[in-house]
């Protein structure tokens, strides 16, 4: 398995549930190198303010988790500008809209984050573990992604192609020399 990934909302949500699930648990302690973009921290915000709503003791228990995931000393991932251009193209890619723009009648909201993910594994080359693999496989066959790994199942659904996964390998020991 490769030692670093992009983290969606899902997977590291997971990490604040009573009852959490354990592969995703083994796979959040055991990975060497967890990216945030800082698509997933608007996400748990939103999800945060949202709660505090209608059940203010489990927003302050979620306030509290978070600002615990914050001091962990994940890497965030800023969107500089390559990223904002690569959002701006999934973004605007009409097989994708519904990623971005929700329907009136929908469950939940949609804000484009999984777009803004997308961007991010695009620009660093990087996969993503997420258990959201409809929207992922949905944007991988307009724009192919690094990698879509769930951790729920411990299994890829997309893979870097091999070749890429050389050069890649290559590129890090040029530049760990």
């Amino acid at each position: 398995m490769l030692e670093t990934f992009i983290l969606d909302t899902c997977v590291l949500s997971e990490a604040s549930k009573r009852k959490p699930n354990p592969a995703v648990l083994q796979f959040l302690e055991t990975v060497p190198d967890l990216r945030l973009p800082t698509a997933v921290l608007m996400e748990v915000q939103l999800g945060i303010t949202q709660v505090s709503a209608t059940d203010p003791v489990r927003a302050v228990r979620l306030g509290n988790w978070y600002q615990w995931v914050m001091s962990a000393g994940f890497p965030i991932l800023d969107t500089t500008r390559e990223v904002a251009e690569i959002w701006g193209v999934l973004a605007a890619d009409p097989r994708l809209r519904n990623l971005v723009v929700g329907h009136a009648h929908a469950k939940r909201p949609r804000n484009g984050q999984d777009v803004h993910i997308a961007a991010f594994a695009l620009a660093h080359r990087l996969p993503i573990a997420t258990m959201n693999l409809r929207d992922f496989e949905l944007i991988d066959r307009c724009y192919p992604l690094p990698g879509l790994y769930n951790p729920l199942e411990g299994r890829w659904h997309v893979q870097l192609e091999p070749l890429f996964q050389e050069v890649e390998s290559k590129r890090k020991s040029v530049l760990a020399q």
